[in-house]
């Protein structure tokens, strides 16, 4: 139960984590170009390594979200699993009221 109630606040976790690693990523690239005088384009070097590096984080949140998803309880993960009709034919159905 516990878990129920922590996912959202792991989750919350995780994207802090991932807004300040990319601050700071952007930070740090920006005091680079501000110390040089004349700045040059980024080689292909660089550029694969902030690729990879963009990557990297995208791929660890995204892992925290499987993990956010994955802790829920099964009575969560049932409702997407019942056909749309059955869903929008119950909210219709409460929506209307008893019919006579």
């Amino acid at each position: 139960m516990m878990d129920l109630w922590l996912a959202p606040w792991r989750a919350s976790l995780a994207l802090t984590a991932s807004t300040l690693e990319m601050m700071l990523t952007a930070q740090k690239s920006l005091a680079g170009v501000q110390g040089v005088t004349d700045f040059q384009p980024m080689d292909e070097a660089r550029m694969r390594e902030a690729f990879h590096t963009a990557a990297d984080a995208n791929l660890r949140r995204w892992g925290d979200t499987a993990d956010a998803l994955n802790s829920l309880p099964d009575w969560y993960r049932d409702l997407s699993r019942v056909p749309g009709g059955v869903m929008t034919d119950w909210f219709d159905a409460a929506r209307r009221g008893p019919q006579d």
